[in-house]
């Protein structure tokens, strides 16, 4: 049976077993079914995984669009609703939005925050208020990004709202092994996190790192011995310090490891 990831929210997407013979495709709006009843999502990829909970019961019809879209038009007074209730009970959250259930017996609200919130009492109030189940979830700063959209550093639209579906942690380590020693907010997003595109080529730059050598060991050249001082690993080649305190760039090929000095990448 394959798996697809299907998207009900911008913050809500499922691995999904697709049933064999059940003519969808990437783009394709389906109902799903998972512990918490039924949903409208749309197909966003086949992935190959063994973690699915839910299960694509069928293709969307009209009547399940035409329902989808008379929710999404009672969200604004639910959120009304749940932003009332959250300045009442004194708490501080930045609400980004909401998602009914297509059976209609859940809602569930996403807020923004740094910080985190004892909402227990919200909880119990908006249920009351709402007369339905009711499920608070805390975003990330990146996840609202997606949300909002915009341009990123490089003029085009954000990776995470254009084609990004999964968001990576991304390290700082990253940005290290590229040589961007740059100052924080030149490698951070309109999130105010570390770019996303940082992680594109990481796998690519661990495999190229493996054969160059770290800074510190004394190497071979057709000068002489020198010190390993940089590298470039896409263009494979190394920047060397010989005794008399000048540099060369040479490439990998053309170096002899001779010992280690100690000193570490």
């Amino acid at each position: 049976m394959a798996v697809a990831l299907v998207e009900m929210h911008p913050f809500k997407s499922e691995l999904c077993d697709l049933p064999d013979g059940l003519p969808v495709r990437a783009g394709d709006d389906v109902v799903v079914q998972d512990e918490d009843g039924e949903d409208v999502g749309r197909v966003v990829s086949y992935e190959d995984s063994d973690e699915s909970r839910s299960v694509v019961l069928r293709a969307a019809t009209e009547d399940d669009l035409r329902r989808r879209r008379e929710l999404d038009g009672e969200t604004d007074k639910a959120l009304a609703i749940f932003c009332r209730l959250t300045h009442e009970y004194g708490l501080g959250m930045r609400v980004v939005g909401a998602h009914w259930r297509l059976d209609r017996k859940k809602i569930c609200f996403f807020f923004a925050s740094e910080e985190r919130f004892d909402f227990r009492a919200l909880h119990k109030a908006v249920s009351t208020a709402l007369d339905t189940r009711v499920s608070i979830k805390q975003i990330g700063v990146r996840d609202h990004a997606r949300l909002l959209g915009g341009l990123g550093p490089c003029g085009r639209d954000l990776c995470c709202r254009s084609f990004v579906r999964e968001l990576r942690p991304i390290a700082l380590r990253m940005a290290r092994q590229q040589n961007l020693f740059v100052e924080p907010a030149k490698i951070s997003g309109v999130c105010g996190k570390l770019l996303c595109c940082l992680a594109f080529e990481d796998q690519s730059y661990q495999q190229w790192l493996k054969d160059m050598p770290s800074n510190g060991i004394v190497v071979k050249t057709e000068r002489g011995s020198a010190l390993v001082t940089s590298h470039d690993a896409i263009k494979r080649r190394v920047t060397v310090r010989y005794d008399d305190g000048t540099e060369q760039s040479v490439a990998l090929e053309e170096l002899v490891p001779v010992r280690e000095t100690g000193h570490c990448r």
